[in-house]
C-alpha cells in the first residue's frame, strides 16, 4: 500500500498520519502532501515521505499522485477549492489510483445549504470519474468553538444566531480516527458515511460546557441574523466574511450539523469526544 495524503500539513492531516501507523500503515508508505514546508520537514524526520504541493497547480498535483495506490483528499477551505479538488480527481483517474478518500460535509444534498455546494460538486465529480471511493461527510469540530470560548472568557457571553438549533460536534481526533479506519480497513468501497457526534447539543449547553472548562459563568445570547451581522461588522469584519458567518449560523440553526447516526463512533470503536474534553484542548 502506498498512500498519498493531500492536506497532511493541516490540523486533521497531522492527526491522521499517526492513526494510519497505528493501523499498520508504515510511515515509509505514506506520502504527506501540503504547503507548509516547515511541517513537511518535521514529518520527513519522522519517516514519512513528503511533497510540497499547491493544489491549484495541476502539474504539481499530477506529479504528486503518480505511483500511489490510494489518495486521501482532505477538503480545502479556499474559494477555489472545487477546482483544486478536480485537479486531484483528474490526476487520480489518469494515474489509475485504486481508491480515493474524500472528507466532505454533512447534508450536502440539501439544496438550501449553499455552503455545502462545493462538497456536493466534488462528490459528484468523484463518482463520475469511476474511481473507487469513500466519502466521509464530516460534521462540526468541537474545536471550532475555541475562539468563541476565548471571547466568552472575557465577556461571559457566547453569542450566536442559531436560535434553538442543535449541533452534534465531535473532536477532530474522532474524525481523524474514522478516516484512518477506512483507509487502512476493508469493506468501504463506494461508501458514504455521515459523521457526527453521538448526541445533539443546544447552544445553551455549549455555553454550559464553556463555563465548566473556564471555571466561570458563560451565558448563551441568541441573536437575530441582523444583530449578529452588526456585531461582526462592528468588530471589524468585512461584509463578505460577516455574511458568510451569518449564513453559516443560519444553517446551523436549521440543523445542518445536527446528529446523523452512529457512523462516527462505529468507525472509531468508541464514543465521540465530550464537549468539555474538546474545549479543554484550547
Amino acid at each position: 500500500m502506498s498512500v498519498l495524503v493531500f492536506g497532511a500539513t493541516g490540523k486533521l492531516g497531522r492527526l491522521l498520519l499517526p492513526e494510519l501507523q497505528k493501523r499498520g500503515v508504515a510511515a515509509a508508505d505514506i506520502t504527506a502532501a501540503g504547503r507548509k514546508q516547515e511541517v513537511l520537514d518535521g514529518l520527513a524526520a519522522e519517516g514519512y515521505r513528503t511533497v510540497q504541493v499547491e493544489l491549484g497547480d495541476a502539474e504539481q498535483v499530477r506529479a504528486a499522485v503518480a505511483g500511489h495506490d490510494q489518495v486521501v483528499l482532505i477538503s480545502g477551505g479556499e474559494p477555489t477549492r472545487l477546482q483544486q479538488h478536480r485537479h486531484v480527481i483528474d490526476a487520480a483517474k489518469n494515474a489509475g489510483v485504486g481508491h480515493l478518500y474524500y472528507t466532505s460535509g454533512l447534508r450536502v444534498d440539501d439544496p438550501t445549504f449553499l455552503l455545502g455546494a462545493d462538497h456536493k460538486d466534488t462528490e459528484d465529480a468523484i463518482k463520475a470519474s469511476g474511481i473507487t471511493y469513500t466519502v466521509l461527510r464530516n460534521g462540526w469540530y468541537i474545536e471550532n468553538y475555541l475562539q468563541s470560548m476565548h471571547g466568552a472568557a472575557q465577556t461571559g457571553v457566547f453569542a450566536a444566531a442559531v436560535g434553538d438549533g442543535r449541533v452534534a460536534p465531535a473532536g477532530r481526533q474522532d474524525f481523524a480516527e474514522a478516516l484512518a479506519a477506512v483507509v487502512a480497513g476493508d469493506g468501504h468501497d463506494n461508501r458514504t458515511y455521515d459523521l457526527s457526534g453521538d448526541r445533539d447539543y443546544t447552544y445553551a449547553e455549549l455555553a454550559a460546557a464553556m463555563s465548566e472548562v473556564l471555571g466561570k459563568p458563560v451565558t448563551y445570547q441568541a441573536l437575530s441574523a441582523e444583530q449578529y451581522h452588526g456585531m461582526l461588522t462592528g468588530a471589524g469584519l468585512d461584509e463578505g466574511t460577516a455574511g458568510f458567518l451569518v449564513a453559516l449560523d443560519g444553517s446551523m440553526g436549521a440543523g445542518i450539523m445536527a446528529h446523523t447516526g452512529d457512523d462516527l463512533s462505529r468507525l472509531t470503536g468508541h464514543p465521540t469526544m465530550s464537549l468539555a474534553e474538546g474545549l479543554r484542548q484550547g
